[in-house]
């Protein structure tokens, strides 16, 4: 038996030899279970758990706060390997990019009759995975500007970093493809765009139009769901602007000086 054991009249007493999540381990699922392994069969009545509340009771907790509070877990606890291992749920999911501390209490008995040899409680923890979703957070030209060159480029910056494959534009007509587009007729028919250029961390995109914008027009900005961040995340909603923005009024001047 492993040198960590304990002998006390006799009787080996139970070390937890392995966790899953392991510990330091990091983007571990929302819907992950906790399975504990000991180096010898447990007594199965008393691997317990907190599964009427969140205060930290039962010999098996999970916190995210120092166990000042505990999740609160399936009351249905698993076992296997000869009551070597236990796997506990939580009851709903658990909340993302944050880190969990697992304990297990000396009032874990192996099936001897010999308590655990000390409190078992992870230094590390593990870190749950990013579920939030990605939102635009910055938009140019601004809903309701007007006045806008026609020789404007259109900028996106979310709220995180994306998937730069998820970002997308029409580049070869005016279908209103891709997952960012830009209208003048509620989405008819969109705007041919170059490809983005990606700056800021993979959080702005920039796309400019294949021609310049017609004069005296209300454009109108649309990010649909197909956009989304590193871990995965898509955005929750389609993402329009209200008003869009309204481009610069034509003058023989502007032609002149353009020619």
């Amino acid at each position: 038996y492993s040198s960590n054991e304990d002998t006390v009249d006799g009787k080996i007493t139970p070390i937890v030899i392995s966790i899953s999540p392991s510990e330091g381990e990091t983007n571990v699922v929302v819907t992950t279970s906790i399975s504990l392994q000991f180096s010898k069969g447990i007594k199965t009545n008393t691997v317990t758990t907190n599964s009427s509340n969140t205060n930290c009771s039962g010999t098996v907790q999970i916190s995210s706060d120092n166990f000042s509070t505990c999740t609160k877990m399936s009351s249905v606890v698993g076992s296997s390997d000869s009551n070597k291992t236990f796997t506990v749920t939580p009851e709903s999911n658990l909340n993302g990019e944050t880190n969990y501390h697992i304990k297990v209490t000396t009032e874990l008995m192996g099936d001897s009759g010999n308590n655990l040899s000390g409190q078992f409680t992870t230094s590390q923890g593990f870190t749950t995975e990013d579920i939030t979703p990605p939102t635009v957070s910055i938009i140019s030209p601004t809903d309701n500007a007007s006045e806008v060159s026609v020789e404007s480029s259109v900028s996106i910056t979310f709220s995180e970093t994306m998937d730069t494959s998820t970002v997308t534009t029409n580049t070869s007509d005016t279908s209103c493809s891709g997952s960012l587009m830009v209208s003048s007729d509620n989405f008819s028919s969109c705007v041919k765009m170059s490809s983005p250029v990606v700056s800021n961390s993979n959080k702005t995109f920039s796309v400019t139009t294949s021609e310049d914008f017609s004069y005296s027009t209300t454009y109108k900005i649309r990010v649909t769901t197909g956009v989304k961040d590193t871990p995965g995340n898509s955005m929750a909603n389609t993402y329009e602007t209200s008003s869009g923005f309204h481009t610069d009024t034509w003058s023989g001047t502007q032609q002149l000086g353009s020619s």
